[in-house]
């Protein structure tokens, strides 16, 4: 019997529930503990356990303690998480820091015991209750409770759990950790902690990846097999032959992707430059699932933007359920034992990636290299700086490069990207400059595919350019601040700069948003009225600006739409917190606009729910526009997009958008659909041109 029906309908998304147990041990002087992580279908995604001694573990303390570390070394992304009543304190429960919510089961809904009267107030099903938050109704952890909720026997994967810590222990082999190849399980490793809770390096166990010699003997396989028909659900017929003719996806790829899966496969040095949302990340787990599954490669890396690593995550879990992952972040300690995890793939930030650069090259060398590097929005490393060089520097077989674009601002970004992606280890590091070298070179090592040319039933983007003139108190603020602030570049004289420019530019734009003396905003305006009818019609709306303050960027925003509960989404944001804020907005009808900054939403978002996006401000870049605005127009969009992007009449920003049409047919020529940033390519006289100087 699978763990959930087949039918989840719109639940089919949340990609995991972990499942804790707590077993005391035989002598009742320890805890075995336990996350056992399932699909939505029952397979197994993870198995971490550790053992506890209670002369280390305080009963409270330590059960917390274990719980966090577990959760620290899970191996998928959980929509929700689970626990047995009983096994746990209440205090510990509730005492629990977890970013996803926990849910208690009782023993008593099994066999249809009890009175659901009886149940604590929060309780959202018979013999279930949240201990550490209460979700909304529509939520993806509600949703997954419901289908749990609904089995014959919600408790069989508990007793899976018990029975897979029961067979890891019974040898007296494994004491605190052990990681088994080839098993969708890792074991994690906890340190020896004293009794105030506190940790302590003396007597440490050894951290995942320096097994003992007896975790290393002939009983590691042995115990793999027992343990892959222990975790395995009742009448699984999957199979774990390492063949990719066997493997079963979650859904089909369109035949675009598997050509990019293809290229991915047959080539060591690619860069996947598909236009944004035709799913690169998709094709690239595809491809390692693959060539893990045929023995092809041992160790992957990949470097992404921290706020993405999480979807990253979700994606492995999602379409490469055998491979095991962790993403290496936290503390220099932490990180040291998360380096040396054995995880078939390694996830980083890119600031990570570069801190980390000299431990990187302990582990891996020339003569183990990774046999993947990945670098995800490649044009991180565009500039050859300390980041590029460190990814550069990484020893490794195959190199690929995600990013929709490859360049932003001129050649030399190109250059530098190659020069990650033409990589032969052992040989010396390639140099490539702008120029016809590089043109062809890059011809031959890059896919790139255009939404219109293979997405043929992609509903349409329609963009439409508004120039609206501004309201009387914007008008008054907007003259005497551009008055003001020629005549302090001209008293500048020869020593004017570029960046006195920007600074009166990026005052005058703000105006042009809301007036900072009384709010005033005809473009607020613009878009309450648009909101009205939008929401009413069942829309719901992306609303981008290059600023977050309270006067005139996403704060202002977000209060002057209040009528429509508006999330917001910025640099800010905490990571742990992003994911919560799109699945509101996904899921609950009540948020009717996502209000975002450019810079944090221009990355690795899935916003087809919106159908209408608004650029309240322009960005020098139209590049990067229009990678924020493709968040919603992306594969799986089902109805027309329709952008919004401002202007007002007779300011700097009608100047601004003169020069953006008349350059862009010149970027379009060296890339097809990557435009530059005019904030760096136009020079001081072409910016005074735009005050009349």
């Amino acid at each position: 019997m699978p763990l959930l029906n087949a039918n989840v309908s719109k639940w089919e998304m949340a990609d995991a529930v972990g499942w804790f147990r707590f077993v005391e041990t035989r002598n009742g002087l320890g805890v075995h503990a336990g996350l056992f992580e399932t699909s939505m279908r029952g397979e197994p995604l993870g198995f971490c356990f550790i053992k506890g001694d209670i002369e280390d573990f305080p009963a409270e303390s330590g059960a917390s303690i274990l719980a966090e570390a577990l959760y620290r070394a899970r191996n998928a992304s959980p929509a929700l998480l689970l626990c047995l009543a009983g096994d746990l304190p209440s205090r510990t429960l509730h005492a629990l820091n977890f970013d996803v919510p926990l849910c208690c089961l009782s023993p008593k809904s099994k066999a249809g015991e009890g009175n659901a009267a009886a149940a604590p107030r929060d309780s959202v099903a018979h013999g279930a209750h949240w201990a550490n938050r209460v979700p909304g109704p529509q939520t993806a952890a509600s949703g997954a409770l419901d289908r749990v909720m609904q089995l014959d026997d919600p408790f069989e994967p508990f007793e899976r759990a018990a029975k897979g810590m029961a067979e890891a222990f019974a040898d007296g082999r494994v004491q605190s950790f052990m990681d088994i190849r080839g098993l969708r399980s890792v074991v994690s490793w906890l340190p020896r902690v004293s009794n105030s809770g506190s940790n302590s390096t003396e007597n440490a166990t050894p951290p995942v990846g320096e097994p003992s010699e007896e975790a290393r003997g002939k009983g590691e396989p042995e115990l793999a097999e027992r343990l892959r028909e222990v975790l395995a659900p009742p009448l699984a017929d999957y199979s774990f032959e390492p063949s990719d003719t066997r493997l079963e996806w979650p859904s089909d790829l369109m035949p675009f992707q598997r050509d990019g899966v293809h290229a991915l496969i047959e080539m060591d040095r690619l860069l996947l430059s598909d236009d944004m949302g035709l799913g690169k990340t998709v094709q690239a787990v595809a491809a390692l699932r693959i060539l893990k599954a045929r023995g092809k490669i041992g160790s992957c890396l990949v470097v992404a933007p921290a706020s993405v690593l999480d979807q990253w995550r979700r994606e492995l879990a999602r379409w490469a359920p055998e491979l095991s992952a962790i993403i290496v972040r936290g503390g220099v300690d932490e990180r040291s034992w998360q380096w040396r995890a054995r995880k078939d793939v390694k996830l980083v930030g890119y600031d990570i990636m570069r801190q980390d650069a000299g431990f990187l090259a302990t582990l891996q060398d020339s003569k183990n290299a990774w046999s993947v590097v990945v670098l995800d929005e490649a044009q991180r490393i565009k500039n050859r700086n300390e980041t590029s060089n460190a990814a550069k520097k990484i020893p490794r077989l195959r190199s690929w490069a995600l990013t929709g674009t490859p360049i932003e601002n001129d050649e030399e970004e190109l250059a530098s990207i190659m020069e990650f992606v033409d990589h032969v280890e052992g040989s010396a590091r390639k140099r490539y400059h702008p120029g016809a070298a590089l043109r062809l070179r890059h011809g031959e090592l890059q896919l790139r595919r255009r939404k219109r040319d293979v997405l043929h039933d992609l509903p349409p983007k329609l963009e439409t350019r508004l120039t609206i003139p501004l309201l009387q108190d914007q008008r008054a603020s907007y003259d005497r601040a551009e008055r003001d602030g020629i005549v302090y570049l001209k008293s500048l004289g020869a020593e004017v700069g570029v960046q006195h420019i920007l600074e009166l530019i990026t005052r005058l734009k703000q105006i042009c948003n809301a007036d900072p003396r009384t709010g005033a905003s005809s473009k607020l305006n613009d878009i309450g009225e648009r909101m009205r009818k939008l929401a009413d019609q069942g829309h719901k709306a992306l609303i981008f600006s290059q600023y977050t303050n309270e006067v005139s960027g996403v704060g202002a925003a977000a209060s002057f739409l209040r009528a429509f509960d508006p999330l917001t989404l910025t640099g800010d944001t905490p990571s742990d917190q992003r994911s919560k804020i799109i699945d509101r907005f996904r899921i609950e009808n009540v948020h009717k606009a996502l209000i975002i900054s450019l810079r944090a939403g221009g990355l690795g978002l899935n916003l087809q729910e919106a159908s209408y996006v608004f650029h309240l401000d322009r960005w020098w870049n139209p590049a990067v526009e229009r990678q924020a605005e493709d968040r919603s127009h992306r594969l799986g969009q089902t109805v027309k997009v329709n952008v919004i992007k401002y202007t007002c009449e007779n300011t700097i920003e009608e100047r601004i958008d003169q020069i953006l049409q008349r350059k862009q047919d010149l970027f379009d020529q060296l890339v097809d659909d990557v435009s530059m940033d005019l904030s760096t390519r136009l020079n001081r006289k072409e910016l005074l041109a735009l005050f009349g100087l």
